[in-house]
């Protein structure tokens, strides 16, 4: 009997060995393996710089510097994109004609991955006798985006303006520190509100600037009780000692993470992780469109928004992106909640109009984030003309 519980604790020891070395191997190659060391990760010095230099923005968390230049590298090919002197992404020489529209977002109104003739703006001005400058900044929230457009000085020609997003805005909307929702985004700290009777409260941006970073175990320990995901995503996913008893706290989604890091480290399928992770977050996502304070949230940065253009005298049209895998949704949470917004908002909701078309064409790869091809970006040109949203 002795022999046999010996046997069975230097199994489980050498289990736990194995699994201790496999998961601080992950670790450093796959940011969505995380362990204990990721409570307070290390920023280098450089990088604070860099961040600082390059992207970092005290009212917005992040933002595309004016006349700056930035390289996305896809396929084996580079895509060069330069930006004007409102920090808008410039797109092709055109023929000298006025603004007539501006267009605010995340990525998918930045239209990452794609050339500057191939973004759904150029294709509309093409299409329609448009011209139009685009603000769209990867990976915002609609909190970020309301606050951009709040804060740009548009030209006073321009009377019609896009505000585009995808279902995901809503988790963007809940978290100051990106990295308890997004594994490993460290500098991805930003405003948000919150709801404080039934109104927005606006909760600043952590990191002011360099010095913030002398004092980020504080803003760590800070947030850890304020924020939504530290809880709901960050703990239920943190790999530790010990390993099997942590890996069977969420056996669905570990035992898929490590298999598919795998995969990824051994050149096998390595769009299968990307696939995995982005879909697992839009169906959580789509949970949270259930909650009635979730809702509440997104409809006052709309009528925010609405505000604001009603004031400039601009036509504001809103566009939702479904990401590829919102299109497997069984339910859509999201979708009917913006249904029931469209009496008081202009909306165009890409869902029916992308799930009709083929998807591969529509959508790249997971492993560039699931955005729209160039192909993608012309349905959306095509769809803003054909429902006279210009």
């Amino acid at each position: 009997m002795a022999k046999l519980v010996l046997n069975i604790l230097l199994i489980i020891f050498l289990f736990e060995l194995i699994l201790f070395l496999l998961v601080n191997y992950l670790r450093l190659k796959i940011p969505w393996v995380i362990t204990n060391e990721d409570e307070y990760p290390i920023f280098d010095l450089n990088k604070i710089e860099t961040f600082l230099k390059k992207t970092h923005d005290i009212n917005l968390g992040w933002n595309w510097k004016p006349n700056a230049k930035h390289e996305e590298k896809i396929f084996d090919k580079t895509n060069k994109i330069y930006f004007g002197e409102l920090g808008e992404r410039k797109g092709v020489k055109s023929l000298k004609k006025k603004d007539n529209f501006a267009s605010f977002g995340d990525s998918f109104v930045f239209c990452r991955y794609v050339k500057n003739n191939q973004t759904w703006q150029e294709q509309l001005k093409k299409s329609a006798n448009s011209k139009g400058l685009n603000f769209g900044v990867g990976n915002y929230g609609l909190d970020q985006i309301y606050l951009k457009y709040l804060n740009t000085k548009l030209p006073k020609y321009i009377k019609t303006v896009y505000i585009g997003f995808v279902p995901e805005t809503l988790s963007r909307c809940l978290c100051s520190w990106k990295h308890y929702h997004e594994f490993n985004n460290i500098y991805g700290f930003k405003p948000k509100f919150s709801l404080s009777k039934n109104s927005l409260k606006l909760i600043k941006n952590p990191i002011k600037d360099k010095n913030s970073f002398k004092n980020i175990h504080s803003i760590i320990n800070n947030l850890k009780k304020k924020e939504f995901f530290y809880k709901e995503k960050f703990m239920k996913h943190k790999l530790g000692f010990p390993f099997i008893y942590y890996i069977l706290l969420n056996p669905f989604h570990n035992t898929k993470l490590l298999f598919y890091s795998l995969l990824k480290i051994f050149g096998i399928n390595k769009n299968k992780i990307y696939e995995f992770i982005i879909k697992e977050n839009c169906f959580k996502n789509d949970d949270y469109f259930l909650e009635k304070k979730n809702k509440v949230l997104i409809k006052k940065l709309m009528l925010k928004i609405k505000k604001i253009s009603k004031s400039r005298n601009q036509k504001i049209y809103f566009i939702i992106f479904p990401q590829k895998h919102d299109l497997s949704l069984s339910k859509r949470n999201y979708q009917n909640f913006f249904l029931m917004l469209n009496k008081e908002f202009k909306i165009i909701n890409l869902t029916k109009i992308f799930e009709n078309k083929d998807i591969n064409k529509i959508y790249l790869p997971d492993q560039y984030g699931g955005h729209l091809s160039p192909y993608g970006n012309k349905v959306v040109a095509d769809t803003l003309i054909k429902k006279k949203f210009t």
